[in-house]
């Protein structure tokens, strides 16, 4: 499964650490990580990015500080970790319902991520928590998990939901009220659906983007099975049949969506 995994240290020397011990497992392929950035919370909604590698942070800013301002240039998964841990994704989030999922991963976080700790904020591939759990344990690390895909899954859906009940609402009340008031009801119905024409437009933006994102995974995983040993081989070549069949299931989920 694919996962946003946060893990918090009260040090530099243990965060690096760990940091060496995330990137041993990788090449062994107990967890295959696709992108990875560590960083240090200087302030309550700031933090200070010390290091970050994978496909997904090409857009991240140079090392150095990181404030929700930049969030908005920063996507996927990695993106959205830290846009929830400086506030400007959850902000968003809470205002489509995913409160409750957005605030026990904040939670959950934000009780070990005070001022002057570090994180290293991964996403990952994993077959249980455990494996990145017990390796963080010698460098008192703290590790959270979250399914990414139904956090993405989850925050789309209610978006549509809630603008086609709007839609809905809306038309009934047309249907149902005096000609005089019809002109007024007949704009918002207009206006509404020229933001789901506009939403559509951003959501085949995002689904290309998924599409591209699931795709590099892959060719990275191509890259590590030539490279890797036979036992690592064996656990990579299953998660790219993985990741091939979830490529596959968004694809069709995208033909459906925008046929």
């Amino acid at each position: 499964m694919e996962n946003l995994v946060v893990t918090t240290f009260q040090n530099a020397q243990a965060a690096g650490d760990g940091l060496n011990r995330l990137k041993e497992l990788d090449q062994l392929g107990d967890i295959s990580i696709y992108n990875m950035a560590m960083i240090r919370k200087t302030d309550e909604k700031q933090f200070e990015l010390l290091h970050h590698e994978g496909p997904d942070t090409e857009a991240m800013p140079a090392t150095g500080a990181i404030t929700g301002s930049l969030i908005g240039a920063i996507a996927g998964p990695l993106g959205m970790a830290i846009g929830m841990l400086t506030g400007v994704m959850v902000g968003s989030l809470d205002e489509h319902g995913s409160e409750d999922r957005a605030s026990e991963f904040l939670d959950r976080v934000s009780k070990q991520l005070t001022p002057g700790t570090y994180a290293i904020v991964l996403d990952v591939e994993e077959d249980g928590e455990f494996i990145v759990n017990s390796y963080m344990e010698p460098f008192q690390g703290k590790t959270t998990h979250t399914d990414i895909a139904g956090l993405y899954d989850e925050y789309d859906e209610e978006q549509w939901d809630e603008l086609d009940k709007e839609i809905d609402d809306e038309e009934k009340e047309w249907k149902n009220a005096l000609d005089k008031d019809k002109a007024s009801i007949k704009v918002k119905i207009d206006k509404l659906k020229a933001e789901q024409n506009e939403k559509l437009a951003k959501t085949k933006i995002v689904a290309a983007e998924r599409k591209n994102h699931l795709q590099t995974k892959i060719n990275a995983l191509d890259q590590r099975i030539k490279a890797g040993g036979e036992k690592a081989k064996e656990k990579l070549q299953e998660r790219k049949e993985k990741l091939n069949q979830s490529l596959t299931q968004w694809n069709d989920k995208m033909d459906w969506a925008f046929a």
